[in-house]
């Protein structure tokens, strides 16, 4: 029987440090991974809406802020668009970990979200079924943790399947990172 995994990353190399415990805990035989993307949600490119008009010689005049915010109210972006491009390029940043993955013979799906990142992956644990959830975490504690909030917390709190959190260190100055193959 394979586990479902759900590994959330936020494009940054400090969340991509649980791929290599994942692969030392669980071998590409008992491990199906979901590497999930959880993004904020796009606006559209539309501009804001315009100050409070002004009339000058029986004309209406619109003001806006800028004249970028001029054009884009001519020619605005809906966020229909703005998402499949913005889920495109994400997925793009997850490729080299699902193809590293799928060469040491793990079953891996990537997928992106929008919206806050605690709440996203909480759904997607729960509609993909998901075994178990790994993750790393900041470690944050005091009035960091109180002011930044805590995703792992967060989620730690609002799931019913496992949860792994992995705190990374980083090397001392002047030391390099060892690197796993």
């Amino acid at each position: 029987m394979r586990h479902k995994v759900l590994i959330p990353l936020d494009g940054s190399e400090f969340s991509r440090q649980i791929l290599p415990h994942m692969q030392r805990f669980l071998g590409p035989d008992g491990a199906e991974f979901l590497l999930l993307r959880v993004a904020p949600l796009p606006e559209g490119l539309t501009a804001p809406p315009p100050r409070p008009s002004v009339i000058v010689d029986e004309h209406v005049l619109q003001e806006y802020e800028s004249s970028g915010h001029v054009e884009r109210a001519r020619h605005p972006i809906d966020l229909d668009r703005v998402l499949v491009s913005s889920r495109g390029s994400l997925l793009d940043e997850l490729q080299g970990d699902v193809s590293r993955l799928c060469e040491a013979g793990y079953v891996v799906t990537a997928t992106v979200r929008f919206g806050d990142p605690a709440d996203e992956i909480v759904s997607a644990a729960g509609e993909e079924g998901a075994d178990l959830i790994a993750m790393t975490t900041h470690g944050r504690t005091g009035l960091r943790r109180l002011v930044l909030g805590s995703v792992a917390e967060r989620v730690l709190h609002r799931v019913s399947v496992p949860v792994l959190l992995v705190r990374p260190f980083e090397p001392p100055a002047g030391e390099a990172a060892v690197s796993e193959s």
